[in-house]
């Protein structure tokens, strides 16, 4: 699987969406399928006191970008990086900080669904924040959409490879 890192010569694979929709499973099963590291946006946040708010404001999450760009620039590694990026601004930030060695995929699936799957989780964020989380991002219409409403993670995986 190493060589498939030289096949798509990204840098960044972004997966994006709402609350409850995927992204950290299906990041961490690509990134270990693809050999390449794994960022979860949400750790770089909380790791650099980023979240001191209940609603993050967009300089935090542009800080967060030169994080991100910081770490990959020192490295040959592809990343794949998973949050909800609910700033328009933040998504275009990456976007030029990375030009063309960025792919970004924004899984989907209905409201209800992101509601039933945040209340199996260890950390519940509530039906309240789901609501409020799918409303913002998917507001937002960036790279590749996979629905994941009636598909497995893996599944999830298998149509981001076919694009990468």
């Amino acid at each position: 699987m190493k060589d498939l890192q030289n096949i798509f010569m990204k840098k960044i694979i972004v997966i994006r969406g709402p609350l409850g929709v995927g992204k950290t499973t299906v990041s961490k099963i690509l990134a270990q399928k693809l050999d390449v590291e794994y960022l979860s946006l949400d750790k770089i946040i909380d790791d650099n006191n980023l979240n001191s708010t209940a609603r993050i404001p967009l300089e935090n999450f542009l800080k967060a970008n030169n994080i991100i760009q910081n770490i990959a620039t020192k490295s040959k590694k592809t990343f794949i990086i998973d949050g909800c990026f609910y700033y328009q601004e933040q998504i275009d930030d990456l976007t030029q900080k990375f030009h063309d060695d960025i792919l970004f995929f924004s899984l989907t699936t209905n409201v209800e669904k992101c509601i039933e799957r945040d209340a199996k989780r260890e950390k519940v964020y509530g039906e309240d924040s789901a609501r409020y989380v799918y409303m913002v991002t998917t507001k937002i219409k960036v790279g590749h959409e996979i629905d994941t409403s009636k598909i497995t993670a893996e599944e999830a995986v298998e149509e981001i490879m076919k694009i990468i």
